[in-house]
């Protein structure tokens, strides 16, 4: 019996990447979208176009009610749940400590922090009832965090704030979960999605040690890897970013 995935935020971009990549392995997948209804779709009928099976769920990842009733619906129709990658955030254009307003700071803080607890949440009571398999495990969660959750970026104040919270996140749901339910995150550096470019100028890949752009490709062996790899891993954050977190110059100017 396959896998199955619950990936939010798979409309588009990574988080659409990562959904046609773990169906072309055979796992289900529940693809998940806020608002990108025409672009969750054609994800859709791309996984299935290689023989696996889908299902579109939309929710208000800020809503605690929506997205668990999504991850229900996505565990009623294939049996369960064997792990949620918790994809879906918002990256807002730069603004100065003056300008950040309550709408702007409610709404990051909601979308890439909130969001990921909520659905853990949810993932978690479905995923303890389930049977422990040869792992001695339930299901896994995999969060997405960022370099920005190490670095300050100038005049990123909320995104800063709330992927660095998804950190201790991470940690205090794999000790909360444990030993059943490993939890762990990745936290992409800057990442080149040419189909659908991110809003903004990438940074200089001269400044990367790696010296290139990171992939859908580079996330998803991340992502992989926590899915299907040792148990005996938990709680911790793994940066996919070619070193740039320990190059020379690392602030985003």
């Amino acid at each position: 019996m396959p896998n199955t995935i619950f990936i939010t935020g798979a409309g588009r971009r990574i988080g659409r990447g990562l959904a046609l990549r773990f169906a072309k392995r055979n796992w289900n997948v529940a693809v998940h979208y806020g608002r990108s209804e025409e672009a969750a779709q054609q994800t859709l009928r791309d996984v299935e176009s290689v023989g696996a099976k889908g299902l579109l769920v939309q929710a208000d990842v800020r809503n605690r009610t929506e997205i668990r009733n999504a991850i229900a619906e996505a565990a009623q129709h294939f049996g369960g749940i064997d792990v949620l990658v918790n994809n879906a955030a918002i990256y807002p254009p730069p603004r100065p400590i003056a300008d950040v307003t309550e709408e702007l700071w409610r709404g990051v803080l909601e979308t890439n922090l909130f969001s990921e607890f909520f659905a853990a949440q949810a993932a978690a009571e479905i995923m303890q009832q389930q049977p422990i398999n040869g792992r001695g495990e339930q299901g896994r969660i995999i969060n997405f965090a960022s370099l920005g959750a190490y670095q300050i970026w100038r005049d990123r104040i909320p995104y800063n704030v709330a992927k660095a919270a998804v950190l201790q996140l991470t940690r205090a749901l794999a000790r909360a979960l444990a030993p059943t339910i490993p939890v762990n995150a990745v936290a992409p550096g800057t990442i080149e999605i040419p189909e659908d470019p991110a809003p903004g100028t990438l940074i200089s890949a001269n400044r990367i040690p790696a010296r290139r752009y990171g992939t859908i490709d580079d996330i998803f062996n991340a992502v992989w890897f926590f899915a299907n790899d040792s148990s005996y891993i938990t709680g911790q954050t793994l940066l996919i970013d070619g070193g740039l977190s320990i190059a020379q110059e690392t602030s985003q100017e």
